[in-house]
């Protein structure tokens, strides 16, 4: 009986979720980090005099696939900095996405280049990991700048039944550091957080609890210990009357 006792309040999501409705959401766009690869587009009315700095130009097949367009990108270097043709070293570490289409962007212009250039820039290779008490767990690649974390857990194909849910582990690197967030995802409290979005590289940490965890030792439940000891001693009791 002890062993099969799971609350509503340890296994139920967003127990508390109509307390926050209609709360105001806050979106960030995620910062550009070494060893990410940037697809970037630079566009002119005149295509001819544009393509010069499109790093992909004539590469086939690299605007149909995703693979193809990682290998023709631009890989962000240790000191955060990508090398673009003509233009060269452009720091792109710490900036969003928008912040580099800007900065790109006043370089062709202010340099004589351009007249009135488009700018694209997206990350390529955004996945996340997500490890522990999942149905599928891994590396899983997504093409947004950043996803809800029930959408992370949709993709992983939802917790487990041994999952502890109140205290699942984000970890994140911004600028050189380790993050480390606790989020309990029996109530909403943590939906209106934007740090709470997962972002590039994002790792998700999901545990077991107790029961899970003491299954894989040699005595593998001390509840199912007693339970066996306590049969062997009614069956002791029978045997001597």
């Amino acid at each position: 009986m002890l062993e099969s006792c799971t609350t509503k309040k340890q296994m139920l999501y967003l127990q508390d979720l109509d307390s926050y409705s209609n709360s105001t959401l806050t979106y960030t766009s995620p910062k550009i980090q070494p060893n990410d690869i940037l697809k970037i587009e630079v566009g002119d009315l005149n295509p001819l005099v544009a393509a010069p700095f499109n790093l992909s130009a004539g590469v086939a097949g690299a605007q149909s696939n995703v693979e193809m367009m990682k290998l023709s990108g631009y890989l962000v270097n240790p000191q955060g900095n990508i090398m673009m043709p003509i233009l060269n070293e452009v720091k792109v570490g710490g900036l969003t996405p928008a912040n580099v289409e800007a900065k790109v962007k006043e370089r062709l212009i202010s340099e004589n280049y351009l007249v009135n250039p488009t700018v694209q820039v997206r990350v390529l290779n955004n996945k996340f990991t997500i490890l522990g008490e999942v149905n599928a767990p891994g590396v899983i690649p997504f093409s947004e700048e950043s996803i809800s974390l029930l959408d992370a857990i949709g993709l992983a194909r939802d917790l487990t039944y041994s999952a502890i849910r109140k205290d699942v582990k984000l970890i994140r690197e911004v600028d050189g550091k380790r993050l480390v967030y606790h989020v309990d995802l029996t109530t909403a409290s943590w939906m209106s957080n934007p740090n709470f979005r997962i972002r590039q590289n994002d790792v998700i940490i999901v545990q077991a609890n107790t029961l899970k965890v003491n299954s894989g030792g040699l005595i593998k439940d001390p509840i199912q210990v007693l339970g066996i000891v306590a049969s062997l001693a009614a069956l002791i009791i029978v045997i001597a009357k």
